[in-house]
């Protein structure tokens, strides 16, 4: 995809605590972008995850993780992360999501998660909230 594909960016500053000894970001902490990301899209789509799924006795687990490497981050960069709801299934969905280096606008890494929405007792999953998937289907279908 392009960066320009995606509706929703959430910048990040490469933190010195993240970087190994040769001054590049960590590759674990792809994946903790990928959460920081994740929050800050339902919080742009206006929907508030954590008290739906207290009131729905539900959470997200996730399933799959993946991340590709392009080229390294490092030390005080700051970085696109751009993320967007590649399928929404039922009970399921796949974020995919795209690093971008603000200076330069190299690509750094691609990656997608898949998550379950599941009750929190039983851990058998369930269908997604109608007002979630109102929002998802109105934010990435926007310009199309």
């Amino acid at each position: 995809m392009a960066r320009d594909d995606f509706w929703f960016k959430h910048r990040l500053r490469v933190r010195f605590v993240e970087v190994d000894t040769l001054g590049v970001l960590h590759n674990s902490h792809y994946l903790a972008y990928f959460g920081i990301a994740l929050h800050e899209y339902y919080r742009a789509l206006g929907y508030d995850r954590m008290a739906a799924g207290q009131a729905a006795n539900t959470g997200l687990y996730v399933v799959s993780a993946n991340v590709e490497y392009k080229s390294p981050l490092l030390f005080d960069d700051e970085a696109d992360v751009c993320a967007r709801i590649a399928k929404l299934g039922r009970t399921s969905l796949t974020f995919s999501y795209e690093v971008y280096k603000v200076a330069g606008d190299a690509l750094a890494a691609t990656g997608s998660q898949v998550w379950v929405n599941a009750d929190r007792t039983t851990r058998q999953s369930t269908p997604w909230d109608p007002t979630f998937v109102a929002l998802v289907e109105r934010a990435e279908h926007r310009g199309a």
